[in-house]
């Protein structure tokens, strides 16, 4: 039987949009539980999102040009500006960030809050980035031939890494996860939510998965090039994070035509 969902947006206070489905609680909240310490440079492209200055964290994203970051939509949907953070892997530190008003914030037309479709969005940096050894875009998953299942991929971030703790990470982690057919999140969430443009992983090994505050990151495998964005990060079982469930994100490669589309960039 498909379980109880209750979705909500992964800031640092949860927002319920009740859907009922069954027995069990679920709610859209991406730190990495049991994740490892990245070390400064490993994943150079990884943002850090807040609402303000003095917000601990609201969600991650992606450099994807020296003007461009990628994130989820229900992270910015109906904010008035945010801040990026880049270049660190310390959640408060703010040595090198940018404000970006919402003339700067494209949330996808399409984005249904109600059941986190087209869960795709895009921030124009109003200062472009100087790419170092700290700072640098990650390639993206233009070819929906390519095949993911059974792939090893890297979840990364600074969201909560307990259940019981609600606490973010002050450091960045990473964790492996391995992708699934969607299958697989069809046997937990339902299929209003699981579809076509969705990738399902599942942890690699014991308890280390997304949660709260993870949203909005990107889902990364490795080819001959080095690494390449296959997802974002949209949905997981809240307050269920430990426990191994499936989780969903956005499938990139649905979405390059839109991307090019705003950012005007070619893939």
């Amino acid at each position: 039987m498909k379980q109880k969902l209750i979705l909500t947006v992964l800031t640092v206070v949860s927002i319920a949009l009740s859907e009922v489905h069954g027995d069990t609680r679920f709610f859209l909240r991406p730190p990495i539980i049991s994740g490892e310490n990245a070390y400064l440079g490993q994943f150079p492209w990884q943002v850090i999102l807040k609402k303000d200055l003095n917000d601990e964290l609201l969600c991650g994203g992606s450099i994807i040009s020296s003007n461009w970051v990628l994130t989820a939509a229900h992270c910015t949907s109906g904010r008035s500006s945010v801040v990026v953070a880049y270049g660190t892997v310390d959640r408060d530190d703010l040595s090198t960030y940018q404000v970006i008003g919402s003339s700067g914030i494209f949330v996808h037309p399409q984005y249904d809050a109600k059941f986190l479709s087209n869960d795709v969005s895009l921030i124009n940096l109003p200062s472009s980035l100087t790419f170092n050894s700290y700072v640098q875009p990650i390639r993206l998953n233009t070819d929906p031939s390519r095949s993911l299942v059974g792939q090893v991929a890297t979840i990364v971030g600074f969201g909560v890494m307990d259940d019981e703790d609600l606490d973010y990470s002050e450091n960045m982690k990473y964790a492996a996860t391995i992708i699934r057919d969607n299958s697989v999140c069809d046997t937990v969430y339902p299929s209003d939510y699981v579809t076509s443009n969705t990738v399902c992983a599942e942890p690699l090994s014991g308890n280390q998965n997304i949660c709260s505050g993870d949203s909005g990151g990107p889902l990364i495998i490795q080819d001959g090039q080095g690494y390449i964005q296959v997802g974002i990060n949209s949905f997981v079982v809240e307050d269920e994070c430990t426990k191994g469930y499936p989780s969903g994100f956005v499938r990139m490669s649905s979405f390059i035509s839109y991307v090019s589309s705003i950012t005007g960039l070619t893939f």
